[in-house]
């Protein structure tokens, strides 16, 4: 085993930060975009508003509702009554984690930051569309564990600070947990059975035995609770279709994934040969490669009417594939790390490219989805009562899908991007308000029906015109 300390430490350059950067900057942009009302997002967003409180869908995965729901219970419990300021709130919870940890990942391991990064592009960049999936969580959280526990030598207090709150996040984030934990908890149990046959004073070692010992305990919990989560699931229709998206991933990958493949694939080439490097800092190869980047980053804005933001919500099992992939290089970097230092820099030059495509696809549909709350609330501000998808220009749309995955959620995002407090109109799927199909459809409140609607008074939202404007449609119909 090569000791560590005959290695030369190195910290990210070149496009690494500029690659932060990038991400960084699709962040600011899908929180001051409300992103986060996309799917589910718009109606967490009003169950919460509703509640003035937290609000946990499914036990096994309440931490991880908690965590974006923080901003906007604070913000509530603050006194912010203002739609604007509290999706903004919303947003910070739900887009925030991933930075965070990025930064967390770079404190404890500059020379192995670009694996996180990877991470980051190559999994929750592939599935961050619905920003509400607990899934992101449970991805996020690995990370700063996995790399407190394998690099984070000594454990210092900010690491084990770091190593203890991703534990502990765990707990209950997603049912991926279950896997994700239980090979952490046996790093963490490894760390300890391995510093004990090191010579070194073990006295200066017990604070940091106590808390890997901690960190692994947490680990199993989670795990355990993951694995109950996983053969008990308490929406049976979400486990399944987890299931039934993980089977069909490779057959149907979509615009991003597949780029993505043949982009891991290149990593793969290079980090195993140096023929592949050389050829591609030749011009021409650089040219090629460009303008391939350029096609796959700027497609939503070269093709909007090809946008599936859906496709990335069927990705979400990349959550738990992507960290799976990615741990036999980290424990190479740890347990070898002379045969990945002499291919470090090729390898974080190519994460860096990856997270910069990645995140400006994310930039250019977000940009999209800008676009259609724009139409969106022009819609609400022109029309009364309820108004049909299919006869408005969001009906070709990818606001919530093409695929109808997302349908039932018209009239939650139409509260929540409401222009005016006054509500007078909402969006609404047809097949969602036949009154045949009331039994059969799941909806958070029944659109014909405004004593069904949740109570925003608390906001100054009340739907006195919208039930007149209904009595008057429905009288007009009969």
């Amino acid at each position: 085993m090569v000791r560590e300390d005959k290695i030369p430490p190195a910290t990210p350059k070149g496009l690494i930060p500029a690659a932060v950067w990038v991400f960084a900057a699709w962040i600011g942009l899908a929180i001051f975009s409300a992103r986060c009302l996309y799917a589910d997002g718009s109606h967490e967003f009003i169950k919460t508003l509703a509640a003035q409180d937290f609000v946990s869908f499914m036990w096994s995965r309440h931490f991880a509702f908690h965590v974006f729901e923080c901003p906007l219970v604070l913000a509530i419990k603050l006194g912010v009554t203002d739609l604007f300021w509290l999706r903004i709130a919303f947003g910070l919870g739900c887009f925030l984690p991933w930075p965070v940890i990025l930064f967390a990942c770079r404190r404890l391991s500059p020379e192995n930051f670009w694996m996180a990064v990877t991470g980051c592009a190559a999994g929750y960049l592939n599935a961050a569309t619905m920003a509400v999936g607990e899934h992101i969580l449970a991805h996020a959280f690995y990370w700063p564990a996995l790399m407190a526990i394998l690099f984070a030598r000594p454990l210092k207090p900010w690491s084990a600070l770091i190593l203890l709150a991703s534990a502990t996040g765990l707990l209950f984030s997603y049912e991926s947990q279950f896997i994700l934990c239980l090979i952490l908890a046996v790093l963490s149990f490894g760390r300890i059975a391995g510093e004990k046959r090191e010579p070194a004073p073990q006295g200066k070692r017990l604070g940091s035995w106590a808390v890997l010992a901690a960190a692994g305990i947490l680990l199993l919990a989670g795990s355990a609770i993951g694995l109950h989560a996983a053969l008990r699931p308490e929406i049976p229709v979400n486990y399944e279709g987890f299931m039934a998206n993980l089977s069909t991933l490779l057959t149907h990958t979509g615009w991003t994934l597949t780029w993505t493949l043949l982009w891991i694939g290149l990593m793969l080439a290079v980090g195993l040969s140096e023929k592949p490097w050389n050829i591609l800092r030749q011009r021409l190869a650089q040219t090629l490669v460009g303008l391939a980047l350029a096609i796959w980053g700027l497609w939503p804005l070269l093709s909007p009417t090809d946008l599936e933001p859906e496709r990335q919500y069927y990705n979400r099992s990349l959550d738990l594939l992507v960290p799976l992939a990615l741990l036999p290089v980290v424990l190479i970097s740890r347990y070898r790390p002379l045969w990945l230092a002499a291919r470090g820099r090729r390898l974080e030059c190519m994460a860096a490219v990856l997270l910069i495509v990645q995140s400006t696809w994310q930039i250019g549909a977000t940009w999209q989805w800008q676009q259609d709350v724009g139409k969106l609330q022009g819609l609400l501000s022109s029309h009364g009562a309820i108004i049909p998808l299919h006869s408005t220009i969001l009906a070709s749309s990818s606001m919530e899908s093409r695929g109808r995955e997302f349908d039932w959620t018209w009239p939650c995002l139409s509260i929540a991007l409401t222009p005016d407090r006054h509500i007078q109109s909402l969006v609404c799927a047809e097949w969602y308000v036949d009154p045949r199909n009331r039994q059969k459809l799941w909806q958070p409140f029944y659109p014909p029906e405004v004593e069904t609607f949740p109570d925003l008074r608390h906001y100054g939202i009340d739907y006195s015109n919208y039930a007149a404007l209904l009595k008057i449609s429905a009288g007009q119909n009969q």
